[in-house]
């Protein structure tokens, strides 16, 4: 064995190591996602996660989608449930005042705090994301956010969790579903949470993307196969709609 080609390779690796804590501490996740793209070490959701740990209130909601905000805004990244798109999400949960809300599409679990936070004592959230990663990610920035007692965390795709929603969670109907994910997959996720009779006259989806883009109130037909709801179509801005039957 080449004992000095192994210490070289050592001293490079600590060196490595050392720089990165550096870069870590001086410059937080601004500059580490580089320097992870060429050692694929650390993950940037992981990055995140130790972003907001560090710099929000344990407790606070607000202070956790502040810090969030914050760090969007450095690194110029675009949240959906964010900013014109949040409060009209704030105002539709104070608005329906809802028991039930259904999310699919957790990812680092943004929405979910900010859905959580106005809930009523008693009403909660169920947030899906099949990545197991994201899901752990969500689950500590909703406990973060104090909010682990209405908000539930399930590591699972729609397919496995929907037809369970009544046997395993208790949910006999959903006031509110918030789809961000698969696009191409909302339509038939939402059939099949009417096939499992979870869809009561009054629910509210809340999407982006759904309809013509108009810029005022319209309606529609939502053919689930099974029967046919009248949905009104709100729009927010040329992605995200609100649509309540």
């Amino acid at each position: 064995m080449n004992w000095s080609y192994l210490g070289t390779a050592l001293a490079i690796i600590v060196l490595i190591r050392l720089v990165k804590a550096y870069i870590t501490k001086r410059w937080g996740p601004v500059l580490v996602p580089m320097l992870e793209k060429v050692f694929g070490t650390t993950k940037w959701e992981e990055l995140v996660l130790q972003h907001v740990k560090k710099h929000a209130v344990a407790g606070d909601p607000d202070s956790v989608l502040q810090t969030f905000d914050n760090l969007c805004t450095t690194r110029k990244w675009t949240l959906k449930t964010s900013g014109k798109r949040g409060e009209m999400l704030d105002g539709t949960i104070r608005d329906t005042k809802p028991r039930v809300c259904l999310e699919m599409g957790t990812s680092y679990g943004y929405t979910a705090v900010r859905i959580g936070r106005l809930l009523s004592p008693g009403a909660r959230l169920l947030t899906l994301e099949p990545n197991p990663q994201l899901a752990k990610v969500a689950e500590e920035m909703v406990q973060l956010a104090g909010l682990q007692d209405k908000v539930t965390v399930i590591t699972a795709d729609a397919d496995d969790v929907i037809p369970q929603l009544t046997k395993k969670y208790d949910v006999t109907d959903i006031d509110i579903v918030f789809l961000d994910y698969w696009k191409d997959r909302y339509i038939r996720d939402l059939q099949l949470i009417q096939e499992h009779g979870l869809l009561k006259s009054g629910f509210v989806v809340v999407t982006d993307q759904i309809g013509d883009g108009q810029a005022t109130d319209h309606t529609v037909e939502y053919d689930t196969g099974a029967e046919k709801f009248e949905c009104t179509l709100k729009p927010v801005d040329s992605d995200d709609t609100s649509v309540r039957s």
